[in-house]
């Protein structure tokens, strides 16, 4: 039996903050970003170079992120490298290995999902474009590349 990917995202309107879930394999990985409007473009970005080939590796850190990931593609597999402080401010590092091609479908469809839902809620389309909204124009923009390159066949997948 094939193992089901799932991803759900939340985002806080009010701090910007965002929340991105992903399980598969029996694992869960939770990416924590700050700054929605920057964050989310970033990271569809950011893995579309890797779906690409662009590169192999990348990392997100710094401004927008709330901890540091890094990714690694070999063949079709995912690693990702989790690194964070424990309770007792120590540092931790969890380590991750997903199939890439379900790990990128996953994230596809869970923000196709959340924007589906605000529909519904009315929150899309904005009533007034704020380009600091979590859903911007941009933002949406942003997306539908990522979803349109993920979308056109198995040519990027390594």
């Amino acid at each position: 039996m094939e193992a089901q990917y799932t991803c759900a995202f939340e985002i806080d309107y009010k701090h910007g903050d965002v929340e991105i879930n992903v399980d598969g394999d029996g694992q869960q990985i939770r990416f924590t970003f700050m700054i929605a409007f920057f964050s989310i473009p970033t990271f569809f970005y950011l893995l579309l170079r890797l779906w690409k080939g662009k590169t192999n590796k990348t990392d997100i850190d710094g401004f927008g992120f709330a901890v540091s990931y890094y990714f690694t593609v070999q063949e079709n597999e995912l690693f990702i490298e989790h690194k964070t402080f424990d309770e007792n401010d120590q540092p931790v590092t969890y380590k991750y290995k997903y199939d890439f091609e379900k790990f990128m479908k996953a994230i596809d469809q869970g923000f196709t999902k959340y924007l589906q839902e605000q529909r519904e809620k009315g929150v899309l389309p904005l009533k007034v474009e704020e380009h600091t909204h979590p859903l911007s124009q941009q933002v949406i923009k942003e997306y539908g590349e990522f979803s349109a390159i993920l979308n056109e066949g198995d040519n990027g997948a390594q």
